[in-house]
């Protein structure tokens, strides 16, 4: 198992869920991600300490199955690249781009809501996600848990065009917007630390 940065960030998820779970109020009022209070109270924190609370054990273990599938994986790759230490500081700057663009994605569209609230790490995940498909566009993935594979790059291109749907038509208890963001992040922070990566994915086709 060579994914120590996946497995430090899976536990750190799981921990601090327990942790809050007993006063949840209190954590979601101060640490969840309120983009009106960013913006008018200067709580700027908010971007990264939402993205290590959920809403109820359902989102976090869904969000979890997805950062072992995929991120483990990923940082794996990364290490066979760029060896140890450095594929998973790769891995976590991936992670942590993606959280921060989800999270001003989110910011960008409801700051005007005082009542507005989000909380998950959707958005680092979305970000591993496409990271990974950048590397493996071809790899079969099932689409909402549904047991019908397609390729990778159409599971990104639905994830993508459904994620900008959400966002316009605000449909759904989902934050739409930090998906967006964060498979945003994913693609850009991926293109940066492997430039090779834009390369690599056109010639699988």
């Amino acid at each position: 198992m060579n994914y120590p940065a996946a497995l430090v960030l899976l536990a750190a998820n799981i921990i601090i869920y327990f942790i809050c779970f007993k006063d949840r109020e209190y954590y979601f009022r101060h640490f969840a991600e309120w983009p009106h209070s960013i913006v008018y109270e200067k709580k700027f924190y908010q971007v990264i300490t939402s993205a290590f609370l959920h809403a109820d054990l359902f989102h976090l273990i869904f969000n979890m199955i997805t950062l072992y599938s995929f991120g483990s994986f990923l940082e794996e790759y990364f290490i066979h690249i760029k060896g140890l230490p450095e594929g998973s500081l790769y891995f976590i700057i991936v992670y942590f781009s993606s959280m921060l663009l989800g999270s001003l994605f989110t910011l960008a569209v409801h700051f005007r809501n005082p009542e507005y609230v989000a909380v998950g790490a959707s958005g680092a995940i979305s970000g591993v996600l496409l990271s990974f498909i950048m590397f493996f566009p071809k790899a079969p993935i099932s689409i909402f848990l549904i047991p019908i594979p397609v390729p990778a790059y159409l599971f990104a291109i639905i994830y993508i065009a459904v994620s900008i749907y959400g966002v316009k038509k605000n449909f759904g208890n989902i934050g739409h917007e930090a998906h967006l963001g964060g498979a945003i992040g994913g693609v850009i922070s991926t293109l940066i630390l492997f430039p090779q990566s834009l390369g690599n994915f056109l010639g699988k086709f």
